[in-house]
C-alpha cells in the first residue's frame, strides 16, 4: 500500500469513527445507556478529525437520499466543537443533539425509521453501540476480540 493509499484509508477510518460519535450524540436514548462519559479531549479530537475530513470535501458513504447539502457540515461541525469545548458532562445540550442530527443528515444518512428520540441501541452480536465506538484506549469490541463478528460458522 502506498503512502497516499494509507493516508486515504486512515482519513476514511477517522471520518467513520468521528461520524459514529456524532450519531451517538444525535441519539440521546443510546447516549444515556453508556456506562461512562467520553473525555472532553477525546471528543474534541474526534471533532477535529471530522472537521479536517469536511474541509477536504470528503464524503465516504453513499448518500441515502438527494440532494445532500455537504456544504452545511463545516459551520455545524465548528459550532458543535465550540459547544463541546464548554461541555458540562455528562449531559448533552439540546443544541448539541440538534447539530449532531443535522450533521448526520448532511452526510447523506437517513435518521432511524423510528425517529431519533425513540432510537434504541442497535446491539448486534452482543456488541453494544458504546463498544463499537473509538475510545481513547481503542474500540472495546475489538480489544475484547468481539470484532469482526463471526459471519460464518464452519
Amino acid at each position: 500500500m502506498s503512502g497516499e493509499d494509507r493516508e486515504n484509508t486512515e482519513d476514511t477510518a477517522d471520518a467513520i469513527n468521528a461520524t459514529y460519535w456524532i450519531w451517538a450524540f444525535a441519539s440521546p436514548r443510546i447516549y444515556r445507556t453508556f456506562s461512562r462519559v467520553p473525555p472532553r479531549e477525546h471528543i474534541l479530537r474526534m471533532l477535529d478529525l471530522y472537521i479536517s475530513y469536511v474541509k477536504k470535501g470528503g464524503h465516504h458513504t453513499a448518500s441515502q437520499f438527494q440532494p445532500v447539502h455537504y456544504e452545511r457540515r463545516l459551520p455545524l461541525a465548528m459550532r458543535l466543537r465550540e459547544l463541546f469545548e464548554h461541555w458540562t458532562q455528562p449531559d448533552l445540550a439540546q443544541e448539541m443533539v440538534d447539530i449532531s442530527r443535522a450533521l448526520i443528515e448532511h452526510e447523506g444518512i437517513k435518521p432511524p425509521a423510528c425517529g431519533w428520540d425513540a432510537h434504541e441501541d442497535p446491539e448486534a452480536d452482543g456488541i453494544k453501540y458504546e463498544d463499537s465506538l473509538l475510545w481513547p484506549e481503542g474500540v472495546p469490541a475489538i480489544l475484547r476480540g468481539q470484532w469482526p463478528p463471526k459471519q460464518f460458522k464452519r
